[in-house]
């Protein structure tokens, strides 16, 4: 008989993030150390990942698409990471999969780290990669001034208005 104080060790309480890999780049492509592969994920964004609690899937590059789609089924949300090199036909295909499901009514989240979120800002764009510019603002502390009320949003709601 089933006891609500029993745990269901079956069911898997932890989040699960998809991290999206990136191409090796070619000074490394020839070093022993990355024989046989073709892209990376760097261990500090698994870290971060789990020591917030949740469990990570990798993002292959390149990856047959209905690979990609079967793991994004299964996942609850996408991490693209820095770094140098180019994932943005994938991202695209990751973010557009995402876009859909959200529509749909079902909360998908997305976090992009420095070129992750400039490929973000990309895909969100209808005015394809030439979105970003260059400015010289470098140690500029500028206001965030929200268009909505913070509380009203999933990011920030559950702060409370203590935050």
């Amino acid at each position: 008989m089933y006891n609500a104080s029993t745990p269901n060790y079956d069911l898997n309480q932890q989040p699960i993030i998809g991290i999206v890999s990136q191409p090796l780049d070619s000074d490394f492509r020839h070093d022993p150390r990355f024989a046989g592969t073709d892209s990376y994920i760097l261990a500090a964004y698994v870290k971060f990942m789990e020591a917030a609690g949740a469990r990570v899937i990798p993002l292959i590059v390149n990856e047959p698409e209905d690979v990609m789609l079967e793991k994004l089924s299964k996942i609850n949300g996408v991490l693209f990471p820095g770094g140098a090199n180019d994932y943005v036909s994938y991202g695209r295909k990751i973010i557009n999969h995402l876009k859909e499901v959200n529509d749909a009514g079902q909360f998908y989240p997305a976090w992009g780290t420095c070129l992750g979120f400039e490929n973000l800002l990309i895909w969100a764009s209808d005015r394809g990669t030439d979105i970003l510019e260059r400015y010289s603002a470098h140690a500029i502390s500028l206001t965030l001034d929200f268009v909505v009320d913070p509380e009203s949003t999933r990011m920030f709601g559950p702060l409370g208005s203590d935050a």
